[in-house]
């Protein structure tokens, strides 16, 4: 499995930061996770890992209680058909 690394506003999958071949910004406005953007590069897509940082973006929401709001199509998408986010996830939680 491919280690993904957290930093401020970012998970990312990759040797550094600066090259990423996965990444998930975010930015929190009170008690909101707001997903910005999911990228994989594309020779990798197909193979998950926008869902592992969807995934991360979720466990990290329920550890500081937070509730997430998609506004990347590709984590609303991912997010609303797993019932097992609907804790932290609602399609109308905007």
């Amino acid at each position: 499995m491919e280690t993904i690394h957290v930093t401020k506003n970012k998970f990312y999958i990759g040797v550094n930061e600066e090259e990423p071949i996965g990444l998930l910004n975010y930015h929190i406005e009170g008690d909101r996770l707001i997903i910005e953007h999911v990228y994989v590069t594309k020779a990798l897509r197909g193979q998950e890992l926008g869902v592992k940082l969807v995934a991360k973006a979720v466990a990290f929401a329920r550890e500081k209680r937070l509730k997430i709001i998609a506004y990347c199509s590709y984590a609303e998408k991912v997010l609303t058909e797993n019932q097992d986010y609907g804790d932290v996830f609602s399609a109308n939680n905007e």
